[in-house]
């Protein structure tokens, strides 16, 4: 039997998140391109995250999960990259969801325009008393010219004022794997995609921003990581990795820097 052709493979990471995580498989599930796999990481959840996973991959054979460990958000982003077979990778929070056209649409424009990364805009909502608050975020502040074309983001620094995320889009794997771009995995540390965001802007070749907001990004959830003051250290350490990439690679330094 022929092994089907996986478009794009969307990470799940989860750390305790049992009571988000439904909202978010079913968002993935219903998703309109249908030639897609999810890759739920269980990250050494103690609640019962590990059971839905387990109920939704019995389901739907698109689904995997991976248990294991309790080791961070880097590693375990990093498992799920590794696992995918996709030609493009997707990453979704799991206290996150996701428009149903959203990866067919990114896929879409990824193919069409042969892009190493497509990202979109996104909402920000809070859901307090049973009633959603949302704010629209634009990744480009309103500067609307910067949206659906091609760019080189490295060669225009104003992208790097974009709002920083890295889910809000899908890479090709391919450019993950040749350009060496992974999560930091440093224990028990958070805000770890900050290092993975910078590395794709600054090594991607050909990258597109479209102005449809198609991934909700919770912001009540008590357990993020955002909420956690104890955390600010990690973000010291994740711009230290971007300092010795750039030290790594001055020809950038000089280019990101000067320009």
């Amino acid at each position: 039997m022929e092994e089907r052709f996986i478009k794009v493979s969307v990470v799940v990471p989860d750390y305790n998140n049992a009571h988000y995580l439904r909202e978010c498989l079913d968002s993935l599930v219903h998703q309109t391109l249908r030639d897609i796999e999810i890759i739920v990481v269980n990250d050494g959840s103690t609640d019962e995250s590990l059971s839905i996973m387990r109920e939704y991959e019995k389901n739907d054979s698109r689904i995997v999960v991976i248990d294991k460990p309790n080791s961070g958000y880097g590693n375990t982003m990093n498992v799920g990259i590794k696992a995918a077979r996709g030609e493009y990778i997707g990453i979704v929070e799991a206290d996150d969801y996701v428009l149903v056209d959203m990866y067919e649409s990114l896929y879409r424009k990824a193919v069409e325009n042969d892009l190493d990364f497509v990202k979109a805009d996104f909402y920000r909502f809070y859901n307090e008393d049973g009633k959603y608050e949302l704010f629209y975020n634009e990744l480009t502040y309103g500067k609307k010219d910067y949206y659906n074309r091609v760019l080189t983001p490295r060669d225009d620094t104003a992208t790097f004022r974009f709002v920083m995320n890295t889910w809000s889009g899908i890479y090709k794997k391919s450019f993950l794997e040749e350009k060496n771009i992974w999560h930091n995995e440093t224990p028990g540390a958070s805000f770890q995609d900050n290092g993975f965001w910078f590395r794709t802007f600054a090594l991607a070749d050909r990258a597109m921003f479209v102005n449809v907001p198609y991934y909700m990004n919770r912001r009540d959830n008590p357990n993020s990581s955002i909420h956690d003051k104890g955390k600010v250290f990690a973000v010291s350490r994740e711009y230290e990795s971007i300092g010795k990439f750039l030290d790594e690679n001055p020809q950038l330094r000089q280019k990101l820097i000067t320009t």
